[in-house]
């Protein structure tokens, strides 16, 4: 019987490293270079003060971390958090670049740089990021073209300003589709995007776990790289009552069931304890269909 691990989907070369999707999953660790993460890791209280965030990122390329995405803008929803505000493109770049900057030469794992700002983006991949990490699905509408213009590949992440009245599933699909249709317009080869559901921006708890059910649909159906960003987020805290700085067990339910269910990346938090979760969900996963028949004592 065939299964979601047996769609054959190109390989991706992210810096100097080839990334063979299928093969097993990726862990991306997360380093927020900002002083109001909402998963209460930020690391950057003061403008120029980078030294914590490249720790951060050479501590988890010890922990197993396949990539390092770094951002400078909490994605705190307003709705939850009163006191979130935007970021400027110049304080995004101030916080971001001084820290890519600082890992080139050291890291040996390629960079990502997670942000909703073409400008931001142009310049942490011109101080050596690789990869762009969009959780705004093409919010700013230069997003697209400098993306092709700099040749390097995107995660486009869903999010539907306003939420979903209907069925989430298939609006995220629709919607995802659609952006890459525009990527593609713009000039980015369509071997270039990874999709990500959005799981946790503008849904609600059961729109969350509802997508979770139905991450083999959404990766067969767009027949792209999946990630699935789930770590800390506050559908696990609503589930299992953990607090936001320490939902690991939720995390890694939800990052063993979405392996399960063939996702290429995970974007993580508490790297070295996502890493061993999904070396262990893999062996499974991905394991021979063939029984030979024995057993292991």
């Amino acid at each position: 019987m065939s299964s979601i691990h047996d769609i054959t989907i190109p390989t991706l070369r992210l810096g100097s490293i080839e990334f063979i999707w299928g093969v097993r999953t990726y862990v991306m660790g997360v380093v927020n270079a900002t002083p109001d993460s909402f998963s209460g890791d930020g690391v950057l209280p003061t403008p120029g003060d980078v030294q914590a965030a490249i720790d951060q990122a050479l501590r988890m390329e010890d922990e197993g971390a396949d990539i390092i995405d770094v951002g400078g803008e909490s994605t705190r929803p307003a709705s939850v958090y009163p006191d979130a505000a935007p970021v400027t493109g110049d304080d995004e770049v101030s916080r971001v670049v001084p820290v890519i900057a600082g890992l080139i030469g050291r890291l040996g794992i390629p960079i990502s740089i997670d942000t909703r700002k073409a400008s931001v983006a142009a310049a942490a991949i011109d101080a050596g990021a690789v990869l762009a990490n969009d959780v705004s699905m093409l919010g700013d509408a230069e997003m697209a073209g400098g993306i092709a213009g700099k040749g390097v590949p995107i995660v486009v992440s869903h999010i539907r300003v306003g939420g979903h009245s209907g069925g989430v599933v298939e609006d995220v699909i629709a919607d995802l589709r659609s952006s890459i249709e525009q990527l593609t317009a713009a000039g980015v080869d369509r071997s270039l995007v990874i999709a990500d559901p959005g799981i946790g921006f503008a849904k609600n708890g059961d729109q969350s776990l509802l997508l979770m059910k139905n991450i083999a649909r959404i990766r067969a159906e767009l027949n792209l790289p999946l990630l699935l960003g789930t770590s800390r987020k506050s559908f696990i805290g609503a589930t299992t009552g953990e607090p936001v700085d320490d939902r690991r067990f939720g995390t890694a339910a939800t990052v063993a069931l979405s392996i399960q269910a063939g996702a290429d990346i995970v974007r993580v938090h508490d790297v070295k304890e996502m890493v061993r979760v999904a070396k262990m969900s893999d062996a499974i996963a991905r394991a021979s269909a063939q029984d030979d028949g024995a057993g292991d004592a």
